[in-house]
């Protein structure tokens, strides 16, 4: 025997509930029936119906329950139990699966599909079915919409509506229908009005899809579909259900279909064909929303014509189990697509109105101001505006910030002469020193090598003059004539040789002498732990050593201003007249006294410091008899007075200037 495609399997299952729930039978034979249909429909590994006791939850109905372990397991029990609870208080169908917002209520390792079943409204029984957690997102939205149909059908049937679902002469449909217009009317936002009408209609006539269209210039939009928070503009069943309504709702007349493809224009009966394909629909109906200008003046003018009705969109009804579309069912859609056209073009109108967010603020702030409220606003009003003139024409000292340190004016950096290795240091941090003194005893082992290598040479060479100056002697006395000339020969050459070892010899010994490292001034040791820092490590020529400097001189501050303030600081000079702003600063070990000075030398050139970005040296010239203590190097914060600018830029000046750098105001 082949098994049925899908599809064909859960038309069978609609049809098999649907001739069910038409039968007479009591609730939980009813049930179990029903879960039987529903998991051989479904295709589910497991299955149970729950109805509603006073103590809980009573299992009416089960298939392969106990491989999910929710009745052994009493911690599974728990959470099933407040997953049902969950379906009971929102009255919504949902699919729960490993990535979902609510996995935590999964009572198993599965998919779960839970759908409530209603009876006069109230909910009365509980649809749960388990899946695969490898089914996808689509299968598992699908499931959700399949289940939720045929517990639609399932409520039907337990509220005794299988018979006669709609009858347009009884007071019940009247008194939905004044419900559903206030709900309709409640609002002005396009996508709420579609949503409410889509999910009460789908009430009214009970059906098991209703959808709205609307027209957008050419083309048509999905905008509200039932049982759905967000419309899936992208999935197959929504783009030929699309194509069909833009393809049909022009002529303006409803189109109905009732299970036959005929005496329909080619391109319709093939689109309707690619839809019925994916949704498995027995009935649809497509009604056209047109809206009616209702407010032409005809009685007054005979002459003016009615205004043609503005073609809004088209509502869209399904029914999954049955072709019958009765004459009560087709008068309620017709009754209520009116009512739907017309609220949904208000809405669509109100929302064409430009700045409408802003015109509803400034309303609401008008309503407000009243009585009391007014007096209130305007003294609040009158505060703002005295402020936001104090910032405007309010002037005020603008001072450029600066951070640095106290420092003495004569101060000198040590160097290492040549590359060498650090053997003996003669002072630590802080010690007193005078011009002349011994710091720094380096080594150079390559360098001591070479001057004796050196001295070795000159030596040899002064000893060899030496005795070709006594073989000079006996060649001359002998009468040798050309020996005595051959010898002065080598004696010239050798004095050459003795006198360029002279000299490389003082050369390496200036070197050696160089290897002791002096003070080249009177004063302290600045450098902190130096005996830590150089003891036993190589150095390089020209590397700092050490500090010393003079704390019995004058002394001054080294401070960094950031780069975007010296326009100001270069502005004041020259309005000033003078290179010596003033300036006030406070160091960190006394941050309560404060202290002036004034402005003595600027940097040429933009530095980059690591925390503060670009910035410029500036040194300030201070009395630094004012000081209770001199510390080299403490630190210090300093303002820099610029001259009189608006208080409004002296609080907010690096806003206005952030500003001004990126739109180049």
């Amino acid at each position: 025997m082949n098994n049925p495609n899908p599809n064909e399997r859960i038309s069978a299952c609609v049809q098999a509930v649907e001739k069910l729930a038409r039968q007479s039978i009591p609730p939980d034979d009813f049930l179990r029936q029903f879960l039987a249909f529903v998991m051989e429909g479904s295709q589910a590994p497991a299955g149970a119906i729950w109805t509603l006791a006073e103590n809980g939850f009573r299992l009416v109905g089960e298939q392969n329950i106990a491989g999910t372990e929710i009745l052994q397991n009493q911690e599974r029990g728990q959470k099933n139990s407040k997953l049902l609870v969950e379906v009971v208080n929102n009255s919504q169908t949902i699919a729960i699966g490993p990535a979902s917002s609510k996995a935590e209520l999964r009572p198993a390792p599965l998919v779960v599909v839970v759908s409530p079943i209603f009876k006069d409204k109230k909910c009365a029984a509980i649809l749960q079915l388990f899946f695969p957690e490898t089914i996808s997102d689509e299968a598992q939205k699908g499931l959700m919409q399949f289940a939720e149909h045929l517990s639609g059908l399932a409520s039907l049937h337990l509220s005794g509506k299988m018979v006669s679902p709609v009858a347009v002469n009884s007071k019940s449909f009247w008194e939905s229908i004044d419900r559903f217009l206030l709900d309709l009317h409640n609002g002005l936002d396009t996508n709420q009005v579609a949503t409410t009408a889509v999910n009460d209609v789908r009430q009214i006539l009970t059906v098991d899809r209703v959808a709205i269209a609307m027209k957008w210039g050419r083309k048509t939009k999905m905008i509200a579909v039932s049982g759905q928070d967000k419309v899936n503009r992208n999935a197959n069943l929504m783009q030929k259900l699309n194509r069909l309504v833009r393809t049909v709702y022009q002529s303006g007349k409803p189109f109905i279909y009732n299970g036959q493809l005929k005496d329909l224009a080619p391109q319709v009966e093939k689109q309707l064909a690619d839809y019925l394909e994916e949704s498995n629909a027995r009935m649809l109906a497509i009604y056209p929303l047109e809206y009616q200008d209702r407010e032409h003046k005809s009685e007054d003018k005979p002459q003016d014509k009615a205004k043609p009705p503005i073609l809004i969109g088209a509502m869209v009804v399904e029914l999954l189990t049955s072709h019958n579309w009765d004459t009560d069912r087709q008068a309620a859609a017709e009754l209520v697509s009116d009512h739907i056209a017309t609220a949904i073009h208000n809405a669509d109108e109100h929302e064409k109105i430009f700045l409408l967010p802003l015109w509803r603020f400034i309303g609401r702030g008008f309503r407000a101001l009243r009585g009391k409220t007014l007096v209130k606003t305007l003294v609040v009003s009158g505060l703002i505006l005295a402020a936001i003139l104090a910032l405007m024409f309010v002037q005020y000292d603008y001072r450029a910030n600066g951070e640095g340190r106290l420092m003495p004016i004569v101060q000198r950096d040590v160097f290492a002469s040549q590359d060498a290795e650090v053997e003996t240091v003669f002072v630590t941090g802080g010690d007193p020193v005078k011009s002349g003194d011994l710091l720094i005893q380096l080594k150079n082992p390559e360098l001591q090598a070479e001057f004796l290598r050196v001295q070795g040479e000159l030596s040899e060479k002064t000893f060899l003059v030496r005795a070709q100056q006594s073989e000079l002697e006996l060649a001359s006395r002998a009468g040798q004539v050309e020996d005595a000339i051959r010898l002065q020969g080598r004696i010239a050459e050798t004095e050459i040789e003795v006198n360029s070892l002279k000299k490389e010899t003082e050369i390496l010994k200036d070197r050696i002498d160089k290897l002791k490292v002096y003070a080249p001034i009177d004063g302290v040791v600045a450098t902190f732990q130096v005996e830590q820092l150089l003891r036993n490590r190589p150095v390089r020529r020209g590397e700092v050593l050490m500090e010393v400097m003079d704390p019995k001189g004058m002394w001054h501050l080294e401070l960094e201003v950031k780069d975007k303030r010296m326009g100001h600081l270069l502005r004041a000079q020259t309005k000033f007249d003078t290179t010596a702003l003033p300036i006030e600063y406070v160091l960190a070990t006394d941050p309560e006294t404060t202290y002036t000075g004034h402005l003595e030398k600027i940097s040429s050139r933009t530095s980059i410091n690591q925390e503060s970005g670009n910035v410029i040296q500036v040194y300030a010239d201070i009395d630094e008899r004012e000081l209770a203590e001199l510390r080299i190097g403490a630190e210090v914060i300093a303002k820099i007075n610029c001259g009189k600018m608006t208080l409004g830029y002296v609080l907010f000046g690096d806003a206005i200037d952030f500003v001004r750098v990126r739109l180049w105001l």
